[in-house]
């Protein structure tokens, strides 16, 4: 198990951006390979789907996902994330009142 008691925040603040994003790219796509988004919808009706999608959220994934995102940058800030970090920082997330399952 890794530590985690002392994370900078430019890497609290990278891992949660990343899962914003992570959960994004699932709802959009979601809803694109389903046909409920087509390019004649207006923003309301596909804001109001994105509000009721759901979302699969897995510190593996998410900490592989940005570890191969990271593997083709040049950071010298943050150079790996661990599935403990991702919960750690979607522990907090909660806690601050973002709603994640």
């Amino acid at each position: 198990m890794d530590s985690i008691d002392i994370m900078p925040p430019e890497k609290v603040a990278f891992i949660a951006y990343n899962i914003g994003v992570y959960e994004s790219v699932q709802k959009f796509g979601g809803l694109i390979t389903s046909g409920k988004i087509t390019n004649s919808m207006d923003v309301g009706k596909i804001a109001e789907l994105l509000s009721q999608s759901s979302t699969f959220y897995d510190s593996e994934i998410i900490s592989s996902l940005i570890n191969a995102m990271l593997s083709y940058t040049n950071n010298s800030t943050i150079s790996r994330i661990t599935p403990n970090q991702v919960n750690y920082v979607m522990n907090q997330l909660k806690a601050s009142g973002v709603s994640l399952p």
